[in-house]
């Protein structure tokens, strides 16, 4: 869990060596963002007896449940409590109950807003007590950290009481899961971990103290999911990318009561540092941000470095931020965010922005069969609303229906999949214009892509077996296609742009050997690779490669690679997170992205055949609040969703195509909005949604 200074900002984390070759993303703990006294997070209750508070709607913090240390304490006892009340609570910004535990001079060097955090599986750490010759003894009631204490019937003497001043040491083992940075995002980091803390007997009025002060802020897994997955859903944050396709990314964040300036302060210090070095805008608040009451959010920047002439990345990102978070729960309010003001000493440009809601519901594309031996199939789409939006289906009979493309006599190979691009030809905000180009497999292999505006029908690429072609993605960032043909995965550019080989098409070497489906993130990023089944019976089992992970994308080269350093598993279970009721896929038959920040897996977990549906985000974490998991249709080939509005704030859709209930011949695309009771169905397969891509 991550902390926080009293200006907003979360303290900073460790650096990990170079070693640690594999980059896990995680959800992001949240950071404590208190301001005048008044924290942001959940802490320890500052006094009195062990209490809580029931969470509710209209109160997203979370309340940990924290015990003040006594005098009879024994040192294995008081560094267990002390950990315990490391969790957090909003209500006590300076971890007041934690700090009781440490002796006045310990507790003068301490600042608990300054320390890392680690997310630590210590459930059942061995607490040992080590002495030298020259300290006195404990002799405490905890009898497990002095195996040598003898129980006896005879009289006892009564102990003697250990000497003022005398020391103790206690050390903690366990094993670290996850680490925060000092914004929000987190990584898993699997590695032992031991902490020795020296404990000072003070004498009978108060009983044993700490006094080494930690450098570290220790979280439980469990307590991370049940007060902080469960009840608060990561924020998206945007980051700046000087003109490319905005960095969608997540940090967990809270808020006081009734004061979402703190979230948003916290949301733009995350997007002006960013995930990692080269995402560091180099800019910095001048003061805490503020929304004042006619909705605008102000934003204060210090004067740019040197030679930064143009903010309007950083502008628009945090446009985009605040845009997102004033949609969530977490900072719903009386007062709508209406603008974004974001100024600098100097800046002649800068203006408030509105704040632009969503594009509205996402656009949906499937095949719809035709009636004959030889018809053509066609493209169709919808637009997806609460109340189903409008009519746009296959005729029931295979009649002739019109397609948003021209396929004209193409003959597609049946429950093959398909690729939706759409580009923008004009900039025009008044008459704004653009080109939708489907790729699709015809009966001969073929790799066929139709467009819109005219006739052409172009082979990108030819398969020997139309069967083994499981999936096509158009490539976000340079209008390319990925094609997953036989379990190996190609990056197929126009006919026109053929290498220096004469080829327009290069293997692409892929963590784990095969797959059969790849999944570019909309940012062009990372991607999603499917390899289907475990090897083992076990995926959560050491070793034991997973059905679905996630990689890093590298551009830097002539054509893209996927980087075997940046490489993890999704939904590895107990092994990556710590926490013994976290889901271990067994299975995944297809995966899609919603938007820049959360993936939708079909699959099964360990020891079941049912299929369910899992959103899990880009970091790897899972989100413990899904709602709907039973949605997945039984035999379903592809899904597809989208993050699109709905009433004014995001919601999640999906489709999935299936043998229809009671026609097992036939295809049938299924649309579910989760959350509400918005779904139905239409004759068809292979659903997809478009992707905009920058040429």
């Amino acid at each position: 869990m991550t902390t926080g200074n009293p200006d907003g900002r979360a303290a900073a984390g460790p650096r990990r060596a170079a070693g640690n070759r594999v980059a896990r993303w995680a959800a992001g703990l949240l950071a404590l963002i208190a301001v005048a006294g008044t924290a942001a997070c959940a802490g320890p209750p500052s006094k009195g007896d062990v209490h809580g508070v029931t969470l509710n709607q209209s109160r997203n913090n979370v309340f940990i449940l924290a015990l003040e240390p006594s005098a009879s304490m024994s040192p294995t006892t008081l560094v267990s409590s002390f950990l315990q009340a490391l969790t957090g609570d909003q209500k006590d910004p300076t971890f007041s109950v934690a700090q009781e535990y440490l002796t006045p001079a310990a507790r003068a060097k301490w600042n608990p807003a300054a320390t890392t955090t680690q997310v630590v599986n210590y459930s059942g750490p061995a607490l040992t007590t080590d002495q030298s010759a020259d300290q006195s003894t404990d002799h405490s009631a905890d009898h497990s950290a002095h195996p040598d204490a003898a129980v006896s019937s005879a009289p006892q003497a009564a102990p003697a009481a250990p000497a003022v001043g005398s020391v103790t040491n206690v050390t903690v083992k366990g094993t670290e899961v996850a680490q925060i940075d000092s914004y929000g995002f987190f990584q898993y980091v699997t590695q032992p971990v031991s902490q020795q803390f020296a404990v000072k007997y003070l004498g009978p009025d108060t009983g044993w103290r700490i006094d080494t002060p930690p450098g570290f802020r220790w979280v439980t897994p469990d307590a991370f999911k049940r007060a902080y997955q469960t009840y608060q859903s990561a924020l998206p944050v945007y980051l700046p990318t000087h003109g490319g396709i905005s960095q969608m990314d997540q940090v967990y964040l809270t808020q006081d009561t009734g004061k979402p300036d703190y979230t948003y302060d916290a949301l733009a210090r995350a997007v002006l540092h960013g995930r990692y070095p080269a995402q560091n805008t180099h800019l910095e608040l001048a003061s805490t941000v503020d929304v004042d009451p006619s909705g605008v959010a102000r934003v204060q920047l210090k004067a740019p470095p040197a030679g930064m002439t143009d903010i309007s990345d950083v502008q628009h990102a945090l446009l985009q931020t605040f845009r997102d978070a004033a949609e969530t729960q977490q900072l719903l309010s009386p007062i709508p965010l209406a603008e974004v003001s974001v100024t600098y000493p100097g800046c002649t440009v800068c203006h408030p922005e509105d704040v632009l809601q969503n594009s509205g519901p996402p656009t949906a594309y499937w095949v719809c069969p035709q009636a004959g031996q030889n018809a053509s199939a066609a493209i169709l789409s919808k637009q997806l609303t609460a109340n189903g939006g409008p009519a746009g289906v296959c005729p029931a009979n295979g009649g002739k229906v019109q397609s948003v493309v021209g396929l004209g006599d193409l003959q597609l190979q049946k429950n093959s999949p398909i690729a939706v691009k759409q580009t923008t030809d004009s900039s025009d905000v008044k008459a704004p214009s653009g080109t939708t180009a489907v790729a699709a497999v015809e009966k001969d292999g073929s790799v066929v892509v139709v467009n819109d505006k005219n006739t052409d029908q172009r082979v990108w690429y030819t398969a020997s077996d139309p069967g083994n072609v499981t999936d096509l993605e158009w490539d976000p960032v340079d209008g390319s296609l990925w094609v997953v043909d036989n379990s190996n995965l190609y990056h197929v550019q126009d006919p026109g742009e053929k290498g220096a080989d004469g080829q327009n098409r290069q293997a692409v070497l892929v963590p784990g050997g095969t797959l059969t489906r790849f999944k570019p993130s909309p940012d062009g990023l990372r991607a999603v690779v499917v390899n289907g089944q475990a090897k083992t019976s076990n995926p959560a089992a050491a070793g034991s490669p997973l059905p679905a992970s996630m990689v890093t994308i590298d551009r830097t080269g002539s054509a893209p690679t996927l980087s075997m350093d940046t490489f993890f598993q999704l939904m590895q279970g107990p092994q990556q997170t710590g926490d013994q009721l976290s889901a271990a896929l067994q299975n995944v038959t297809d995966a899609a992205w919603a938007d820049g920040r959360t993936v939708v897996l079909l699959g099964t977990q360990t020891d079941s055949t049912t299929p369910k549906l899992y959103k899990v985000y880009l970091d790897g974490s899972q989100d413990s609040t899904i709602i709907d998991p039973d949605d997945a249709q039984p035999g379903a080939r592809h899904i597809a969703a989208a993050t699109g509005a709905n009433g004014g704030h995001a919601a999640l859709w999906t489709f999935s195509d299936a043998p229809e209930p009671n026609d097992p011949s036939s295809t049938v695309t299924y649309f579910k909005r989760s959350g509400g009771t918005d779904s139905f169905q239409e004759i068809g397969s292979s659903p997809v949604e478009a992707t905009v891509t920058a040429d």
